[in-house]
């Protein structure tokens, strides 16, 4: 049988059972790293 999943809820384990999240926007945070950027539009 399969469990039905769905985007809203991530999926994957917890302390030493496994690592992040998956099937999920959730699982892209181990790849993401907030970067500023700032452009003078004025040149």
């Amino acid at each position: 049988t399969h469990i039905p999943m769905v985007a809203e809820m991530p999926h994957g384990g917890y302390k030493k059972s496994g690592y992040g999240k998956d099937l999920s926007a959730y699982a892209l945070d181990d790849y993401t790293r907030i970067k500023h950027v700032m452009i003078n539009l004025n040149s």
